[in-house]
């Protein structure tokens, strides 16, 4: 597989006459939100503002209480839907749960959640949900941390949105 994250078009909303930046990030880092293109191939619906770093060859949107981290994979050996979907699974932590597949219009999308030993507050959502949008083109994976039930019901409203551009 070959990562595609170079291609991404960087997005920042933090121009004269732009929406207001939430207080809550850190103006060091551009501020995303909407209908944003993570490659020329993919995109994403963020109904909140996010930060935006690149950091390990991974695309990372935060903002308090969630962080996503993305990745986009190429399919350079054509496989097929299925084919993908073996390699993730056959790959994946078997201490997985919630785990859901849900296939049409030639995709599929898989999630699951895997438990954080280390979260902190302890009254956080202490599962990671991680998520791989698989297309003939490849697939996007993302994992996402969350520290409250709504971030996580938000974590998941945002990998539900990823498509194809």
């Amino acid at each position: 597989m070959t990562r595609l994250l170079q291609g991404a078009k960087i997005v920042n909303h933090r121009f004269l006459g732009g929406p207001h930046v939430s207080d809550h990030l850190n103006p060091d880092f551009p501020v995303v939100s909407g209908d944003y293109v993570l490659t020329k191939g993919w995109r994403v619906s963020l109904p909140e503002q996010f930060n935006r770093r690149i950091e390990n060859d991974s695309l990372v949107l935060w903002m308090p209480d969630l962080t996503l981290w993305i990745n986009i994979w190429n399919n350079d050996r054509k496989a097929s839907l299925d084919e993908l979907l073996h390699d993730i699974l056959a790959r994946a932590n078997p201490e997985r749960s919630a785990e859901k597949c849900v296939r049409g219009d030639g995709v599929i999308r898989l999630s699951f959640e895997l438990a954080e030993d280390d979260a902190e507050p302890a009254d956080c959502a202490a599962n990671s949900i991680n998520s791989f949008i698989i297309t003939s083109a490849g697939y996007a994976q993302v994992s996402a941390y969350a520290d409250t039930p709504d971030a996580q019901a938000l974590a998941y409203r945002i990998v539900n949105s990823i498509a194809t551009a």
